[in-house]
């Protein structure tokens, strides 16, 4: 079962759009970025917003049930899993044509990678303890949401990438290695101060835990195009 929901949810929501107003604005705001590869990204410079987020929910797309403290432009969305992320797309697609997707965690590193920090040497080296080798060591920033682009922007034009608001990418985290668009997949990577596996289902880090290391602030989403 879940691994048809989201594309049945997906098909359903797709459908059902039919007849919005196309919002050309979701795309015309995005940054083209050359990546490893030579190929270009189209890339949101700030996450989802609570407005972009609120609008969603009265197209009934999304679900009220994330806590909007504003809804206002320049403030991120939190509160939201990997499931809401994929209804937030579905809404988005319908508005803007199509071809929006959330970016995998190798191309989040790659978008961040003006940013990155060197890795501290791990605690210890035993193969069996790998998995907690870095506890400790990683750098969590705390805090509110702040508004969008309070953090650092990258040469590309992309802000926030080191802030607060973790991102959910494609990637499925399964036994510790990134595996995308694995058909039953119980965890996501998201993507920010370091490296995070978190359960779908997860919309509060500090409630639900993290599948492996220290668990993000907040979660939130970026979009990203092929074309």
């Amino acid at each position: 079962m879940l691994r048809v929901l989201p594309a049945i949810l997906a098909s359903l929501l797709i459908l059902a759009g039919a007849g919005l107003p196309r919002d050309g604005a979701i795309r015309e705001r995005m940054v083209a970025v050359r990546m490893a590869d030579g190929h270009t990204l189209f890339v949101a410079p700030v996450e989802v917003t609570d407005a972009e987020w609120a609008r969603c929910v009265a197209d009934r797309y999304c679900s009220p049930a994330q806590r909007l403290r504003r809804t206002q432009e320049n403030f991120p969305a939190t509160g939201i899993n990997w499931l809401d992320a994929q209804d937030y797309l579905a809404w988005a697609n319908a508005r803007s044509g199509g071809g929006l997707r959330l970016p995998t965690s190798a191309e989040w590193r790659w978008l961040n990678r003006s940013l990155e920090k060197p890795k501290p040497a791990p605690a210890f080296t035993d193969p069996r303890l790998s998995w907690a080798a870095g506890y400790g060591q990683e750098e969590t920033p705390g805090g509110p949401v702040q508004p969008s682009g309070s953090f650092s922007k990258t040469p590309d034009g992309i802000s926030d990438l080191d802030g607060n608001v973790w991102e959910w990418t494609a990637s499925c985290a399964s036994g510790g290695y990134a595996v995308l668009d694995s058909k039953d997949c119980p965890a996501f990577i998201a993507e920010g101060a370091h490296e995070a596996q978190m359960p779908l289902l997860v919309r509060n880090p500090a409630l639900g835990g993290c599948a492996t290391g220290i668990p993000p602030t907040h979660l939130g989403l970026r979009l990203v195009a092929d074309r």
